[in-house]
């Protein structure tokens, strides 16, 4: 366990607490004869004197000091300390050679105002310690205060217009009244360190050294044989030690440390205000500030700079699959490749989400700041480590110059945004703003406005793609396909509308409107006497990362009556950057019945462990291998080997996009089972995919008949 400086401090202040003590009592008879000729009266009047004192700074401190701030433990303290104050005063100046002094009496008042002094600061100082510090209002400075006078004024009258007092009485509760002020200020002691157990701040240990006086003079009192001798003086000059300590904790408790706290928290928002938590890159604000600082010195100059606009590539895909925890640490990590490819690291801006700004001051010429642009996405060509793993980005990079593509820095920002969406259509690339992006832009925001109500109109409608076994050429399933009909824009390619869906998340009701609908589609045909075929949906990566995609598949195949075996859904190999989930989930896919089958395979995260360990069926050859499959050497031997592992592995094959004849005779060669394109049919509504189901039953009797 470690031993901080102040824990140490306190150590070292007790070790010296008990050598002082001990060195007065073995230089007791020393001391008599040194100090024999003091006034005593006096010394003990001087140090009551400045006892008080600090009393009147604890009350002050309560009374004056941050009033807004007042909290119950400086309030209870100042009217504490007010009270011990006046009755150590009272104190004083009845003792012996004061003016307050009656001999008749004799030290009997100032010994009882003593004792009560004692008594109730040992109290006090356990119970404000032991309890809860709310902040209190400001006007319960008199109800805590004029109580404390008023009790101090009865108690004086009381002590001082008694005129017989019971010395043998005094004597007798004189070592008790020592020993409970003693266990007092230990329990004090002991409560201020366990409420203080994990950790101990300067001010609490500095209350504590505090206490360890005061318990010295209550010991080093009760070792003397009264008022006026020096085991009295060395007490108050204890006592005296241990009010300072008091006072200095007090001040580091309650002024201090409240102070260094407030400041530390104004510094922290204020820096909030301007950098953005998670990766200490300056934020939107800071960015607008330097770049309406860097407009008006470009103005005065006639220089130009340029906006780098960067957004990553596919984030919210490795956001959805890996989790936020994970998302957070990508952006750290590439805050920090980005700080080390700038010049000046506080030119590079976080704007939100997984979006950076780069500032290039006096940038020379176009050629300049292409350059720029070209080594930023570059930056990302290396792997960026996250813990134990690395991960290949890709970035899209706008560019807006100064003054050429904006002359204010609404312009700039919005330009240089333009341009980065522009670069995403093709990703892992930079593009310089141009006037005719802003119409397209606005045609992605027209086209993603009307995506919201397009569903409600019923403007999508499904095509059904048959899937057909090359053996026998029979028609063995239909995979389900989305289109849009707009009222003015006419139909508009999946292509288009898809990857906006992703984006802002439509994808989700869209989906299951389509799964629902298929599969009422599938069991019509059924009920309608048409042969049993496989129906594929597609999964978007976001659907899949649903935890209770399993429960809406059953509720889907429960309102339709579709039997799960007949259901094939397919998924992309996204799906495989977080192999802990995508292995639970299509366990519990299975677990319904249905099918699953790989999409695009070969295009995206392949893994030949994610075959073995995933539990599929099916594998869809991407169209893009089988377009030149007959003319390409390399797509040949792709498609080949995708082919012969998947028959070792017991999957089934699908070839995409097949399109001639030709392709049909090279794919049986190779023992593809299954296979779709325009060769056979293009997608086609409900009602015409009757025809097709009408000519595979021709085409079987021809089939059984010869």
């Amino acid at each position: 366990m470690s031993i901080n400086r102040a824990e140490l401090k306190t150590m070292w202040m007790v070790i010296a607490a008990a050598a002082v003590f001990s060195c007065l009592q073995w230089g007791q008879r020393a001391l008599e004869s040194l100090f024999e000729s003091m006034n005593r009266a006096a010394a003990h009047m001087i140090i009551e004197s400045l006892s008080f004192s600090v009393c009147i700074a604890l009350l002050i401190l309560g009374w004056i000091i941050f009033v807004p701030t007042l909290c119950r433990q400086r309030l209870v303290m100042a009217a504490l300390f007010t009270g011990i104050g006046l009755l150590d005063l009272l104190h004083a100046v009845s003792s012996p050679g004061m003016p307050m002094y009656d001999a008749d009496i004799g030290n009997a008042p100032s010994m009882a105002l003593s004792w009560i002094s004692q008594t109730v600061g040992a109290l006090g100082i356990l119970i404000v310690f032991s309890l809860r510090n709310p902040i209190v209002k400001p006007r319960t400075r008199l109800y805590a205060i004029i109580p404390v006078v008023v009790a101090v004024s009865i108690v004086s009258r009381l002590v001082f217009r008694a005129s017989d007092w019971n010395l043998a009485v005094l004597d007798a509760i004189a070592p008790v009244q020592a020993a409970v002020t003693m266990l007092l200020y230990v329990a004090a002691i002991l409560v201020i360190l366990y409420r203080n157990r994990m950790e101990r701040p300067e001010s609490m240990l500095t209350i504590v050294q505090a206490l360890v006086w005061l318990l010295c003079a209550r010991v080093e009192e009760s070792l003397g044989s009264g008022i006026g001798t020096m085991e009295s003086l060395y007490a108050d000059a204890f006592k005296l030690t241990g009010y300072y300590f008091l006072l200095k904790g007090i001040y580091f408790l309650l002024i201090e440390e409240p102070y260094k706290r407030h400041k530390k928290t104004e510094a922290r928002i204020n820096f909030l205000a301007y950098h953005d938590e998670l990766t200490g890159l300056p934020n939107r604000r800071l960015f607008a500030d330097r770049v309406r600082d860097e407009l008006g010195r470009s103005q005065l100059e006639g220089t130009r700079f340029a906006l780098l606009w960067l957004d990553v590539d596919r984030f919210k895909t490795i956001n959805d699959s890996m989790g936020h925890a994970f998302g957070d640490q990508l952006l750290v990590a590439i805050a920090e490749r980005l700080t080390g490819f700038a010049d000046k690291p506080e030119n590079v801006f976080r704007l939100g989400g997984d979006e950076f700004t780069v500032l290039l001051n006096c940038v020379q010429d176009d050629e300049d700041a292409e350059r720029a642009a070209q080594l930023l996405v570059e930056a990302f060509c290396q792997p960026i480590k996250v813990g134990p793993s690395s991960f290949h980005l890709t970035s899209s990079v706008g560019m807006a110059l100064y003054p050429d593509d904006g002359d204010s820095f609404d312009k700039l920002l919005k330009n240089a945004d333009t341009a980065m969406y522009s670069a995403k259509e093709t990703r892992n690339g930079w593009k310089r703003y141009e006037a005719q992006m802003n119409y397209k832009a606005k045609e992605k925001l027209l086209l993603e406005n009307d995506l919201r109500i397009a569903l409600e109109l019923g403007q999508f409608h499904l095509a059904y793609q048959p899937l057909i076994e090359l053996e026998q050429e029979h028609l063995v399933g239909a995979e389900a396909l989305l289109r849009w009909s707009h009222p003015q824009r006419g139909e508009i390619p999946p292509s288009e509308f898809i990857p906006l869906c992703e984006e802002n998340g439509f994808i989700l009701p869209l989906g299951e409107w389509v799964l629902w609908n298929a599969c009422r589609q599938m069991k019509e045909w059924q009920n309608s006497g048409y042969a049993p075929i496989v129906l594929s949906v597609n999964l978007s990566i976001r659907q899949f990362r649903q935890h209770d995609l399993c429960e809406r598949i059953a509720k889907v195949l429960e309102e339709t009556g579709l039997a799960p075996q007949w259901l094939e859904l397919e998924i992309t190999e996204s799906i495989m950057a977080d192999v802990a989930y995508a292995t639970e989930m299509l366990g519990r896919l299975k677990g319904l019945g249905v099918r699953i089958s790989i999409d695009d395979f070969g295009t995206g995260y392949s893994s030949l462990y994610y075959l073995k360990r995933f539990p599929i069926d099916k594998l869809k050859i991407d169209r893009s291998f089988v377009n030149d499959v007959l003319t390409d050497r390399n797509d040949a031997a792709i498609v080949s080997g995708i082919s012969a592992m998947a028959r070792n592995l017991n999957l089934t094959v699908t070839a995409e996009g097949v399109e001639s004849a030709g392709q049909v005779a090279f794919l049986k060669e190779l023992k593809c089972q299954e296979a779709q394109g325009y060769f056979f049919s293009r997608p086609v509504s409900p009602d015409r995919f009757l025809a097709l189901f009408d000519r595979d039953k021709s085409n079987r009797g021809s089939n059984e008949a010869s």
